[in-house]
């Protein structure tokens, strides 16, 4: 489960100029982070879902067998993916409430709306079937079709082929979390600032194995995929993911988000360390990565760290240890100044770049499942996940590594239970989280 909670707009967004970060067209041949051009970014044309739909395209009532893709891949799209309504949501009733008191005339003709809800590349690049009401489309992930349309179909189209001729390599671990971090997490084209929040969006989550698992497949993992194209197993997904995201949020403190001024751009921080956290509750207190915090201090979200820890320690434990180090002056540097924060950013990044390439080339085995599971039910039952970032990144891990080590079932109460204590983060007790992972952690074998 993915949870989502309503951020209200409160008088510290009074205390710096709101940016809102939108499209900046890139030169072709660039990347973002050595990764390759997104769909937005790259000048191909993007030649509309129309061009995909027939039935003897993609757009088949049912799955072939005979074909190395089903053919039915518009219709799952189109029946069962909410990527083909994000567009319509920014005419629904919420969509229409947030563009009014963003000063919007209509959120489906404003480019930052637009950018994460539909396929929006510049008009010179859209073919005369392509049109924004389709939503985030076909091409706004697998890239614009023009190069690659006719080719892609030959008996002789290969992945690598297709890739070649401008096709995006969503199979590529690497640049499938880029693309779906560029949405759900936010990026230096754009971002879900607090601003946009504040006027009535939810807050974005990201786990790339979750969110992943909850889409309508449209393809089938099988032996001919497994020639055709890289995969990876359930924990590297997840593991890749949180590096990622982690990544992304060091990249986006060293930007312009982060002002002269230095009150930063507030949704780079914790939301829950303002909002749900009444004042009559003296409740403030240091955590793992807060250590040097002063009290009252506003953190960095912690979610994605503490994930990159976990498998850090997997790794190079003294790579955890640097990257517990840093991510400890991150924090401190929160309460400083702009240049503290920058500095402490890039340097954060730089060790858990060094981490995401080890972790592309470790070799993912059981040990590693269940020594992290342990890890993430420990620290949780020492009351390690106080703010419900950290919480809900460590559930959704669990659940994960759960799955991977063959033991969901066994322990779907346990599950249920951690779910429901996070339905509304607005209830969230962190007290009873603890005491739940307790629970799971006495009933753990050793041996799991």
């Amino acid at each position: 489960m993915v949870h989502q909670t309503r951020i209200a707009a409160d008088t510290l967004a009074a205390l710096l100029l709101i940016l809102v970060v939108t499209f900046v067209p890139r030169a072709a041949g660039a990347t973002t982070n050595g990764s390759t051009l997104l769909p937005y970014q790259s000048p191909n044309k993007h030649m509309g879902v129309a061009t995909c739909a027939s039935s003897v395209c993609h757009g088949s009532v049912t799955p072939s067998g005979g074909h190395d893709v089903r053919l039915d891949e518009f219709v799952t799209w189109s029946h069962q993916d909410k990527h083909s309504q994000a567009y319509n949501a920014l005419a629904s009733e919420k969509g229409r409430s947030i563009a009014a008191k963003l000063g919007l005339a209509d959120a489906r003709t404003a480019q930052v709306c637009l950018d994460c809800h539909s396929d929006n590349v510049p008009a010179a690049q859209r073919g005369k079937d392509f049109t924004l009401s389709d939503g985030v489309s076909c091409e706004a992930c697998h890239g614009g079709a023009g190069p690659w349309l006719t080719s892609h179909s030959s008996r002789d189209a290969s992945y690598r082929a297709n890739v070649a001729n401008g096709m995006y390599p969503t199979a590529d671990l690497r640049e499938r979390a880029a693309l779906c971090l560029s949405c759900h997490y936010g990026n230096e084209d754009k971002f879900a600032t607090h601003r946009i929040m504040g006027a009535g969006h939810p807050r974005l989550s990201f786990e790339l194995d979750t969110f992943l698992a909850l889409q309508p497949p449209h393809y089938r993992l099988d032996e001919g995929y497994q020639r055709r194209k890289p995969t990876y197993p359930r924990v590297q997904v997840w593991a890749y993911g949180q590096l990622a995201a982690a990544q992304q949020q060091m990249q986006l403190l060293q930007g312009p988000l982060v002002q002269a001024s230095f009150v930063p751009e507030l949704a780079l921080l914790d939301c829950h360390s303002c909002h749900e956290n009444p004042l009559h509750r003296s409740d403030w207190s240091r955590g793992l990565l807060s250590s040097l915090m002063q009290p009252g201090g506003i953190p960095f979200p912690e979610g994605h760290l503490k994930m990159v820890l976990v498998i850090a320690r997997r790794i190079d434990e003294s790579a955890a240890t640097a990257i517990l180090s840093l991510s400890r002056t991150l924090q401190k540097a929160a309460g400083e100044s702009r240049e503290s924060v920058t500095a402490a950013s890039a340097q954060l990044a730089r060790a858990i770049a060094r981490t995401a390439e080890a972790a592309q080339k470790h070799r993912w085995a059981r040990a590693d499942t269940t020594r992290m599971l342990a890890d993430l039910v420990a620290a949780g039952s020492e009351g390690d996940y106080r703010d419900y970032i950290s919480a809900e990144q460590a559930v959704m891990a669990i659940e994960l590594l759960m799955i991977d080590a063959g033991v969901a079932d066994r322990y779907r109460h346990d599950l249920d239970e951690l779910y429901r204590l996070l339905r509304d983060d607005d209830a969230y007790t962190p007290t009873q989280l603890r005491d739940t992972l307790r629970h799971l952690r006495a009933s753990l074998p050793a041996d799991l």
